[in-house]
């Protein structure tokens, strides 16, 4: 017989057994006196999240991600500029597209002639098989500290529908309870649709399901730059804890020798970015019957900012 909930509304809010570890009173949260989100790379990657680096091909994904890596077990202050708060030094890299070779060719080519200090570098593992990977990774990081798990790529671990949400979901899910049950941080190195190349940055690029994003917590964006081969945008299009304006510019990057990056310090807005071939579209789409209107919204899930009014002046 159910108790009567007026009975029970006199009651205290009790949760007992196997509960009691799953739901946590706000009382409890708050005292825990966080007053910040905490970055594992300040401005770019929050500690204990989950993320993601998308981009076209070409542009550099891998090695920004090694580049990240090899900062984390050395110990640096700064990556790029952005302040690094690391607590163990460790870093886990699921690589899936390169072996053992081209690894070595880019510590090689990244190190030059400057010697590698091997126990930082120990403190790197590569993982080449992804046979069992949720599982391999789950027994690693419960054994040991790991700041950092990057997946290079999503494409090739992902074995669903990428544009089916609820697959794609369930999947990041199960990266996710590592997150949760650890604390550790993942990176997705991921890619962008063909047709948003030249367009203005956005997390509307990202290949596949929108369940991919809104999985992330932050989703930066490296592009090339439209007129400077060696030069990279790296953007954030989708970060939770950033205000607006602080998405709004590109932190501009070259492309050295290396296989590495430099921060130049310059900004852009992220506007300027796109080369404007979409004009063509635009004026072919109009062509076929389609209203500004239907045009604009046409170009807007490509990633091309622009309204109806704008692409009216643009046009005309």
């Amino acid at each position: 017989m159910e108790t009567d909930r007026n009975e029970m509304s006199n009651l205290p809010f009790e949760v007992k057994g196997k509960l009691k570890k799953l739901l946590i009173g706000a009382d409890i949260i708050k005292n825990k006196n966080y007053s910040e989100i905490e970055y594992l790379v300040e401005e770019l990657i929050p500690k204990g999240t989950l993320c993601a680096l998308v981009g076209e091909s070409d542009t550099g994904k891998s090695s920004l991600l090694r580049q990240l890596a090899v900062s984390l077990v050395y110990g640096d202050d700064k990556f790029l500029g952005f302040k690094l708060n690391d607590s163990c030094r460790n870093v886990v890299y699921v690589s899936t597209e390169d072996g053992e070779m081209a690894t070595s060719v880019w510590l090689n080519t990244y190190f030059g002639r400057d010697s590698a200090e091997d126990e930082k570098l120990s403190k790197l593992k590569f993982i080449y098989s992804v046979d069992g990977i949720v599982k391999n990774l789950t027994e690693v990081v419960s054994n040991n500290c790991v700041d950092l798990i990057i997946v290079d790529s999503y494409a090739d671990l992902f074995n669903g529908s990428m544009n089916n949400s609820n697959e794609v979901r369930s999947f990041l899910n199960l990266y996710d309870s590592i997150v949760k049950r650890f604390g550790v941080t993942v990176v997705f190195l991921h890619h962008t649709k063909k047709a948003s190349a030249g367009m203005v940055p956005s997390k509307n690029s990202i290949l596949g399901s929108q369940g991919f994003e809104a999985k992330m917590r932050s989703v930066i964006m490296l592009t090339k730059d439209k007129e400077d081969s060696s030069l990279r945008h790296l953007c954030v299009v989708k970060n939770n804890y950033m205000p607006e304006y602080n998405k709004s510019e590109s932190y501009v990057l070259k492309f050295n020798k290396q296989l590495s990056f430099e921060n130049t310090g310059d900004r852009v807005q992220l506007n300027n970015l796109a080369n404007e071939d979409w004009i063509e579209e635009a004026k072919r789409l109009r062509k076929e019957g389609n209203s500004l209107k239907d045009t604009a919204e046409i170009l807007k899930k490509k990633g091309v900012k622009t309204s109806k009014s704008s692409l009216g002046r643009k046009l005309n």
